[in-house]
């Protein structure tokens, strides 16, 4: 009877073995898969390079091309303003100072000054000439005259005209001038004498 108690209880202990053996070995399968899984996720990542977006590389491609073409225009662009900026004379690469230039061109001479030319006005009624200072005088210019100033003396007006045409030939510039007429020989008599030295701006007939 003892032998057969001890016979079952080895046999007992063996099957609770077999258990908790099999139980640990579950548990050994469960974990190493876990690790392995876990442990390929990063590996898979930096191995195994993702297929290239074909439709997102044609759209770049396209923008790179249309960088280059319009990058080759603006360069084209640039040469040819600057031709013509040499050709027109214009002092700066701008909507202004192409104008001035080609104002200038237009009148055969520069702008002696930029914002206000118009230095004088002229009347000539019968004959009668007299003439206003109406521009600002530069400070530059030395004459009889100042802003305001009116005179119907020849040998003022003389004086006056030859040393705003110094300044002129010195500057390579020509200032405006306005000017009011009686009759077709005040017109003829004044355009005649006064454009050798100024460029008419405007011309109105009185009296």
């Amino acid at each position: 009877m003892e032998t057969e108690a001890r016979s079952g209880w080895a046999l007992g202990l063996s099957l609770v073995q077999v258990m908790l053996l099999l139980v640990f070995a579950a548990l050994i399968v469960y974990v190493t898969d876990n690790v392995e899984s876990r442990g390929q996720e990063p590996h898979q990542s930096v191995d195994v390079p993702k297929a290239p977006d074909a439709v997102l590389q044609a759209r770049l491609d396209a923008a790179t091309e249309k960088s280059d073409d319009l990058e080759r225009q603006l360069n084209e662009m640039t040469v040819f303003v600057n031709e013509l900026k040499l050709m027109v004379g214009a002092k700066v690469s701008t909507k202004e100072g192409f104008h001035e230039a080609i104002e200038s061109l237009k009148r055969g001479y520069a702008l002696c000054q930029k914002d206000n030319n118009t230095l004088i006005e002229a009347t000539v009624q019968n004959g009668v000439e007299t003439l206003q200072a109406i521009g600002d005088i530069p400070s530059d210019l030395v004459v009889n005259l100042v802003k305001g100033d009116q005179t119907s003396d020849i040998e003022q007006i003389v004086s006056f005209i030859q040393d705003v045409y110094q300044y002129e030939i010195d500057h390579k510039c020509r200032f405006n001038y306005r000017l009011k007429y009686a009759t077709d020989n005040d017109y003829r008599k004044a355009r005649e004498g006064f454009e050798k030295y100024f460029y008419p701006e405007k011309m109105m007939r009185i009296g």
